[in-house]
């Protein structure tokens, strides 16, 4: 206050008139009566915040409440904002420091036994150094959001990242406008990044090795700017609706475990512990959101033709994130991804996970395959052929007259066939090649229809908040697990995996043929589901349902891959399958930030369920009549030969045996 005064003097001084032009004769000070002059006015002081007991915060765990306490300024008892946290952007960055983390350890391994094995030479020494420089960086390891970052700002991450700004940094899930001790609102150049990024991960695009990358980058800036509204509103409802504590989202495996501290304070919780004015803390509340879950509601929204403007608007975006999050019924299909499994890993237990790997592809490939697909494209190879098709010199030329002339290196339909049959027990197998997977059909249905009727009896009890035993209970998805990884693996072996590998890449050569511009020109096609459409009727016989196999193609791989992914649950004999957290209160994580054919989480494996059901149609009493347990078919885990001297005596009588 001090320090004030001279300051108001000075002002008061410089606005006076001069002197010179008042001319005022000087007149006695007036004496100031005793009570004013005793004092001056008290100037009023700003309303003291009463802070209150929050019923809706009672239930906080002990962290949670120390946290608000701490969160409360001195001065005013008025509680800070939280940070807003993107779990599925810190997830994929925590999983890019966990690969670096175990590439420094193999080559420090290598380097401390440099008397066996020689050391790391100039090139790998060059790449540990610079591993380690990423690791002790604090921005985001993410491609993605660097690739986005650098096309929304116009320049290069290196630029971005040393330019001392942090209006493109993103930091352990954590935006520029979080970093101060009271953090700001988001901006609106982040929320353009935010959402450009949930829409490429909700389209499947996971990084810029993508050859398209930056017009998809470009296409889902249109798309932002299109409905900023929409995506406005959305940023304004769900960045503030799940409050958790950061620890809780690190024991969850979504953010890295350093990132407590990274603001100021230590870095490092293994150095950090007990440690004072850490920002942010572990026990800090932070609200909890995903990207993709924001985009994901957005484009539901839209293409309901909500406008901003409705009055029911917020009910309207609540219904939607209900339905995404598999909640309610009626949740929409996935888009058709071809990014199928890592087939080299293997696991020697009971279930083989390379056998239900092998089975996820030829499972996807299989639903393509009543799609039509593989036939659509022999059909337009005829018609390229043939010259009945408007295609010129391009890349799409390339691409069919490299696939005529490796026909004769290709599986057949009929050797397809006979693998689905072998598999799956799927119809049009050849009976003498090998005896069909006749128990698949029964075990499928009975696994996903208890998974379906346990979520449902979750909802059902947050909404009713009862202790109402459930029918469906742990063991019992389980046991239905259990029976069809079992069957799948034991149907695995042979030419499965080799096959798996095979099939993947013709759909991906599909794929890249089918969605060509000048292809889907030639055809008047606005994508390749249409192209597929099209063939159909005018050339193989009539339309297919092209949207319930491409569900059941994704939904399928998720589940058989949740399955080679969680085999020591299932192994387990207690312990639980399916995480209710998890199920109950997705945190609006959509896929958890990275493909889930590749690594589905509980509510993806739940989302597929619900979805592979309705696309089929199944009623209500089936799903429930099949999520009851009845006692496991005969099976091995490994085929059975039969021995040389009963093969010969069958021999004898005119029957002959497949070797």
């Amino acid at each position: 206050m001090a320090s004030e005064k001279p300051k108001k003097t000075a002002q008061r001084k410089a606005a006076a008139p001069p002197v010179a032009a008042t001319k005022r004769p000087s007149r006695a000070p007036r004496k100031k009566p005793a009570a004013a002059a005793a004092a001056p006015p008290p100037r009023p002081r700003p309303a003291r915040v009463k802070t209150q007991a929050d019923p809706s915060r009672a239930g906080l765990a002990a962290p949670e409440a120390k946290a608000q306490a701490a969160a409360a300024t001195p001065q005013t008892g008025a509680t800070l904002m939280n940070r807003i946290l993107f779990i599925d952007l810190a997830e994929r960055d925590r999983n890019r420091r966990a690969e670096i983390r175990v590439r420094i350890a193999n080559l420090e391994r290598i380097e401390n036994t440099k008397a066996r094995s020689g050391g790391l030479g100039p090139d790998l020494k060059k790449e540990l150094d610079d591993l380690r420089l990423e690791l002790a960086d604090r921005d985001t390891t993410d491609d993605l959001y660097r690739g986005v970052a650098e096309q929304v700002s116009g320049k290069s991450w290196d630029v971005l990242a040393q330019s001392g700004k942090t209006d493109y940094v993103m930091r352990y899930g954590f935006m520029g406008s979080q970093y101060g001790v009271q953090p700001n609102e988001l901006g609106v150049e982040e929320k353009e990044i935010l959402a450009v990024c949930g829409l490429l991960l909700l389209d499947g695009l996971q990084g810029p090795g993508n050859l398209n990358f930056i017009s998809k980058v470009t296409i889902a800036r249109g798309e932002f700017e299109q409905n900023r509204a929409l995506f406005m509103a959305a940023f304004n409802r769900f960045t503030t609706r799940h409050a958790v504590t950061l620890k809780s989202q690190i024991d969850k495996g979504y953010v890295d475990p350093e990132a407590p501290g990274f603001i100021s304070g230590s870095a490092s919780t293994s150095g950090a512990k007990g440690m004072k004015g850490q920002v942010p803390d572990a026990d800090d509340l932070v609200y909890a959101v995903s990207a993709n879950s924001l985009a994901a509601i957005v484009r539901r929204i839209r293409d309901e033709g909500i406008s901003p403007n409705d009055p029911w608007l917020v009910s309207r975006m609540d219904n939607a994130f209900n339905l995404l999050t598999g909640m309610v019924e009626g949740a929409p299909p996935s888009a058709l991804e071809i990014m199928l499994p890592d087939l080299e890993e293997a696991v020697d237990v009971e279930i083989q996970k390379e056998n239900l790997q092998a089975s996820q592809a030829i499972y996807f490939a299989y639903q393509l395959e009543e799609m039509r697909m593989f036939q659509v494209v022999d059909k337009i190879v005829d018609l390229f052929r043939g010259g009945l098709l408007p295609l010129g010199k391009g890349t799409v030329g390339d691409k069919l007259f490299k696939y005529f002339k490796t026909s004769t290196e290709r599986i057949t339909e009929a050797e397809r066939r006979e693998l689905y049959y072998r598999m799956f027990g799927a119809p049009g197998g050849n009976p003498s090649a090998g005896d069909p997977n006749r128990d698949f059909n029964e075990l499928w249905l009975r696994f996903v229809s208890a998974v379906s009727s346990f979520a449902r009896q979750i909802s059902v009890e947050r909404l009713l908040r009862n202790n109402v035993p459930m029918s469906v209970s742990q063991e019992q998805v389980r046991k239905a697990a259990r029976d069809l990884g079992a069957n799948l693996s034991r149907n695995g072996y042979g030419i499965a995996y080799f096959a798996a590998t095979e099939l993947q890449n013709t759909i991906i050569n599909f794929r890249d043929i089918l969605q060509d511009p000048d292809l889907r020109s030639a055809f008047g096609a606005r994508d390749m589901w249409q192209v597929i459409d099209m063939v159909n009727v005018n050339y193989l016989g009539g339309a297919k349902n092209t949207h319930r196999f491409r569900t059941q193609s994704r939904a399928g791989a998720i589940i058989i891959r949740w399955i080679s992914e969680n085999i020591q649950r299932l192994a387990n004999i207690s312990g639980p399958v399916l995480s209710i957290d998890e199920i109950s209160n997705p945190q609006m994580r959509i896929s958890s930030g990275a493909n889930p054919t590749l690594k589905p989480t509980d509510w993806d494996l739940v989302n597929a369920c619900e979805q592979w059901l309705a696309v089929m149609g199944v009623q209500e009493q089936s799903v429930e009549h099949y999520s009851q347990s009845i006692e496991a078919p005969a099976m091995t885990s490994r085929p059975i030969d039969m021995p040389q001297a009963a093969r010969d005596v069958l021999a004898s009588v005119g029957v002959n045996l497949p070797v």
